[in-house]
């Protein structure tokens, strides 16, 4: 790699269940340097008994974003964007968005894979690399033919949350491979739909559109939205990892190309970065899934309860006092606890989207430790910390089942995304698993999409030159295990 390239802006998009950030990372030959331009929150509609999300909303919020980076830059030289996964919606012939995206927090998926059996989960598993998931693509397509068949008759391709955005951006129909793997509807050895899977969703393979390649040009962004911003020059859109598990997995300042990692946000993906796919029965048993990373890496993994639960449990907190809570504040109640914490199963599906957390954990809380006194009240100070406990030594669980899946030895594990902040459930987490662990001090996902955008502006740079300017990039902090 040379020692110099030139500088450049690149404009990131990174767009959670929780919240819609607009990102400018300035490279400067030698290192990516972000700077969030606008962040506006994103959460679920209820409608009817559904949930949904706003994708107009959101669409807004990002088109608003790019106008205030092009003022603050002298110029955008390309975009790229990343989202969660799994989610979607479908085009008509005349290439209109049709209703709205419904939101995997619904129980249509759940229903419509009550026919798996232990056989055709394996069959599944072992054509794409996924674990079985009420949440994936597969069976919220097949539940449609219940709750939505107009949208299937209607819609002739399927674009997964974060393509529907780059086609909202540039109208081109793609579809980016890490989004694709969500789905489990993509063949994991030949990287192409997998008609089977199609088959039990009850689709044609002809939904799907191209499949894009990282650091490529998709397209540049539409001529009339440049002109609404004010914006007089092309902007190229960049097909980076759009799934931000995938873009933060890419930003993980390793300097092995085997890591342990936990990406931390409303999701928390617990796993490893494998240059395969590991399709074995001990990853079936360890509830483990392959999940495409970037430039054709494979990030082994268990889709894990996250922020999600702190998040909702804070809102109630501030409910229940009636103010507004800083988060240092709400995660300082913890550190106010020097009584015993208890451990309960934070993947349990009662957390999966209760009505109340807190009376949810409560009741867990009351099953796990049945000594507690029974008219005795846990405190949000208990509450709070056996959450921050439950959580960090589940991450040290799942991480020894990925290490014996891989069979690889581990020096230490990093963790990424909004929930690397929490300084509580690092040290759970090091103290469970016996190695150091490296909290980043910026959010990865940003860092990954700029990352691949400069394979477009620079193809001559190879993984490891990435690599390398990641490292550049971010500075960690460390919990040693106790």
């Amino acid at each position: 790699m040379e020692n110099k390239h030139t500088e450049l802006n690149l404009l990131a998009f990174d767009c959670g269940n929780s919240s819609i950030r607009t990102i400018l990372c300035r490279f400067d030959g030698e290192k990516i340097v972000s700077e969030v331009i606008l962040q506006e929150p994103n959460h679920i509609i209820e409608d009817g008994g559904l949930f949904y999300w706003d994708m107009p909303q959101i669409f807004s919020i990002m088109k608003r974003g790019l106008g205030l980076a092009a003022q603050k830059a002298d110029r955008i030289d390309s975009v790229g964007i990343c989202t969660w996964g799994v989610d979607f919606q479908m085009v008509d012939d005349e290439g209109n968005l049709l209703e709205r995206a419904l939101c995997y927090r619904n129980n249509i998926g759940e229903e419509a894979s009550k026919d798996l059996t232990p056989e055709l989960s394996r069959e599944m598993f072992y054509r794409t690399g996924i674990l079985c998931d009420k949440i994936n693509t597969v069976f919220m397509l097949k539940g449609l033919h219940r709750y939505a068949p107009s949208i299937l008759e209607k819609g002739r391709k399927i674009l997964i949350v974060p393509d529907v955005f780059v086609y909202l951006f540039t109208g081109v129909l793609m579809n980016e491979p890490s989004e694709l793997s969500t789905t489990q509807m993509l063949d994991v050895e030949s990287m192409q739909i997998d008609r089977a899977q199609c088959e039990y969703a009850g689709v044609s393979p002809d939904i799907f559109s191209q499949i894009g390649v990282h650091g490529q040009k998709v397209g540049n962004i539409r001529r009339e939205i440049l002109d609404e911003l004010g914006i007089s020059y092309n902007i190229p859109l960049i097909c980076v990892p759009s799934h931000d598990t995938a873009c933060a997995v890419l930003a993980i300042p390793s300097v092995e190309e085997k890591y342990l990692f936990v990406s931390s946000g409303t999701w928390a993906l617990v796993g490893a970065q494998c240059p395969r796919p590991v399709i074995t029965d001990a990853v079936l048993e360890a509830n483990l899934t392959n999940e495409t990373g970037a430039f054709g890496r494979t990030t082994l993994l268990r889709n894990h309860a996250g922020m999600f639960i702190i998040q909702r449990l804070k809102a109630e907190y501030e409910e229940e006092t009636g103010a507004k809570t800083g988060w240092n504040e709400f995660t300082a109640l913890a550190d106010t606890w020097t009584g015993e914490t208890v451990l309960f199963d934070v993947n349990d599906s009662r957390l999966f989207n209760p009505k109340h957390m807190a009376t949810e954990i409560r009741a867990m809380i009351r099953e796990a430790a049945p000594d507690l006194p029974a008219g005795e009240q846990i405190s949000w100070p208990m509450l709070t910390a056996s959450v921050y406990q439950a959580l960090g030594s589940s991450f040290a669980k799942v991480l020894r089942q990925v290490a014996q899946c891989t069979g690889d030895t581990y020096d230490c594990v990093y963790i990424v995304g909004g929930g690397s902040k929490n300084a509580m459930i690092n040290q759970r987490c090091a103290d469970g698993i016996g190695l150091p662990v490296y909290a980043c001090d910026m959010e990865c996902s940003s860092v990954g999409n700029a990352a691949s955008q400069l394979a477009y502006h620079f193809p001559q740079l190879a993984y490891e030159d990435l690599r390398k300017i990641i490292r550049n990039s971010l500075k960690t902090t460390t919990y040693h295990p106790s």
